[in-house]
């Protein structure tokens, strides 16, 4: 699919959800959303995100006070003085009260599409940890290191990274470690733990707490088809993806969570 056909596309399903299309474009995005599942998934989004809104996002109306003093500013630069708040809110306005009017509307539009897209979309990173489990996958190397021992796969990834992973075994719940890799997430390399479930792999990858802002409660997201679960832990943030439902990747990660955990509680040796 070409760059101008997914922006037609993405125009068609957003002119559909805001119920701005004719009969003819009605029954197009009926189509698509019909043979499309990606499309489906679009759709579900922006419902989300309009539930989002309609909870978060309060409607108050701004103050007659506010359109006067607007009126009195704009006035004023033109050298004419300041008005009486009476007449302000009478006098026709003038083409300097259109254009702030149209600057205003811009600002505010440009503003609710920022937030749109922080609250719809994935964040910057997402893309990354999603490429590179699929790479991983098409190239038939999905470790760097291969080893069932977290004894053996800590310090390997030690003495690739300056930080301290968290290494964890779940064989006993199902999920055995198959070993790690470092992939590139932005410009900066992280780890990446692998663990197996029947056929299915899972990509824990190790993110920088100050990149991004997850939830201390594990939320699922989908990306490309992909089930991610992102959380934060104290001073560590993860992002889990699989190709597994989505219920078995939440109870991968709500493992990986309990060992951890216990891992965190052990106090250091002198």
């Amino acid at each position: 699919m070409s760059e101008n056909e997914k922006q037609n596309r993405a125009l068609l399903l957003q002119a559909d959800f805001d119920q701005e299309l004719d009969a003819a474009g009605a029954v197009k995005a009926e189509r698509l959303l019909a043979g499309d599942a990606r499309a489906r998934e679009d759709r579900e989004r922006l419902d989300a995100l309009r539930r989002t809104l309609r909870r978060h996002a309060a409607r108050e109306a701004a103050p007659e006070t506010l359109r006067t003093r607007l009126l009195v500013q704009l006035e004023s630069s033109n050298g004419q003085g300041r008005i009486a708040a009476g007449y302000c809110r009478f006098a026709r306005p003038s083409w300097r009260v259109y254009a702030g009017s149209i600057v205003a509307t811009i600002v505010v539009t440009l503003g609710l599409q920022h937030l749109v897209e922080e609250l719809a979309a994935p964040d910057r990173f997402m893309p990354y940890v999603v490429t590179g489990h699929m790479r991983s996958q098409i190239s038939g190397q999905p470790v760097d290191v291969a080893s069932s021992d977290q004894h053996t796969v800590k310090p390997w990834l030690a003495s690739k990274l300056p930080l301290a992973v968290t290494v964890v075994d779940l064989a006993a719940e199902g999920f055995p470690l198959v070993g790690a890799r470092i992939d590139i997430v932005g410009a900066t390399p992280v780890p990446t733990l692998v663990y197996k479930r029947r056929e299915h792999l899972v990509s824990v990858a190790e993110l920088q707490p100050r990149s991004v802002n997850y939830p201390e409660v594990p939320a699922l997201r989908m990306m490309e088809g992909y089930p991610v679960v992102v959380w934060k832990e104290k001073h560590r943030t993860y992002a889990a993806i699989s190709d597994l439902p989505p219920a078995e990747l939440e109870a991968f990660v709500a493992a990986f969570r309990r060992a951890a955990s216990k891992i965190e509680s052990v106090p250091a040796r002198n």
